[in-house]
């Protein structure tokens, strides 16, 4: 909100530099060019750098109505604004450069601000600066530097100054109320998608222990009270998951693959060869269809005695999850809302598929 605010203030600041700039253009200069026309070296030259100005003008509008920034046009257009500032002064005789008949150096000071408004505070007052030297310099260069000559011109100059770095230092305040406004818009903006990442954290934390807590926990509870151990397969298999669950946390090209290589590892440890291959492109899978393709395969590899091969097969609408072992599960695999399993025999081989597809 405060971000929006400053910079609906920064546009209506940029917008009233505008209309002075046009005000002062066709309500000031305007009638004071036509009124000397007769005596001007080359009145041509004195129209083409007021329509020089008038284009600028009207360029730098439709920017600022438009809400765009003038990036890296703003630097030919000022210096355009200058060559037409060096025209129309140089084609006003010397003894008239301090009378009205040089229509153009009250003007000029209000085309930097409005092409250098969303640009450094320095960069203004270099500009501004450039053309008072300028405009004292050729004062000099005609040969009208006298006193009278010079302290007229010092107190025109005072007048325009005043209200032009009145208009400049509002908008370097606002410039830095709106740098301000998108450094503490950026840092909330941080600062809620890492409380919602913890929050998704803590809730992906708490799933995976209630999913622990009803089948790994009690298993453990009873390793601790020196229940001996029949069933070694259900140990192997919450190994597994517990490889799972810890797998799916990570930042992986692959996720499923690398979760099928995380169980693999529990059946390795205890002596058995696993080959896992894998052919095709799958789509991004969720993690409950994951979970679901690798449940069968944990389950096949808990009971396998020597040897397994798991295949993954994609295509852009499915992904096929099968093992081959030399055991069969040591549980009824049961066919899911997510997979179809399917589970054939041949041989003392065992072959398991999960498949899944999109709806």
């Amino acid at each position: 909100m405060a971000e929006l605010t400053v910079s609906k203030l920064f546009r209506g600041l940029r917008l009233a530099t505008l209309l002075i700039t046009a005000v002062t253009l066709f309500g000031l200069n305007l009638p004071l060019l036509l009124a000397n026309a007769e005596v001007y070296r080359s009145f041509a030259v004195e129209l083409t750098a007021f329509a020089v100005l008038t284009a600028i003008a009207a360029f730098a509008g439709v920017r600022i109505w438009r809400d765009r920034p003038l990036g890296r046009s703003r630097w030919p257009a000022l210096a355009a604004v200058f060559a037409a500032s060096l025209a129309a002064v140089f084609a006003v005789p010397p003894e008239l450069v301090i009378t009205e008949a040089e229509w153009s150096y009250g003007t000029i000071g209000w085309f930097c601000l409005l092409l250098l408004a969303d640009h450094r505070f320095s960069a203004v007052l270099a500009a501004l600066g450039a053309h008072q030297l300028f405009s004292f310099g050729q004062l000099v260069l005609v040969g009208q530097a006298d006193r009278l000559s010079l302290a007229g011109l010092a107190t025109v100059t005072i007048l325009v100054l005043g209200y032009q770095l009145t208009v400049a230092a509002s908008t370097a305040a606002l410039n830095r109320m709106a740098r301000l406004a998108q450094q503490t818009a950026a840092v909330e903006e941080r600062t809620r998608t890492a409380e919602a990442v913890a929050d998704q954290l803590h809730r992906d934390r708490r799933a995976r222990f209630e999913q622990l807590a009803a089948t790994t926990v009690p298993l453990l509870a009873r390793l601790a009270a020196g229940t001996p151990v029949h069933d070694r397969a259900s140990y192997a298999v919450e190994a597994a998951r517990m490889r799972r669950l810890f797998a799916e946390t990570d930042d992986v090209d692959d996720p499923l693959l690398h979760e099928l290589r995380a169980c693999a590892e529990v059946a390795e440890r205890k002596g058995v060869t696993v080959f896992l291959g894998t052919w095709g492109d799958r789509p991004e899978l969720p993690v409950r269809v994951r979970r679901a393709l690798t449940e069968p395969v944990v389950a096949c590899l808990a009971a396998t005695v020597a040897e397994a091969r798991v295949t993954v097969l994609g295509t852009p609408g499915t992904a096929t999850v099968s093992v081959v072992t030399d055991a069969p599960p040591p549980t009824p695999l049961v066919t899911s809302a997510q997979v179809t399993i399917t589970h054939r025999e041949t041989g003392g081989r065992h072959w398991v598929e999960a498949a899944w597809t999109t709806n």
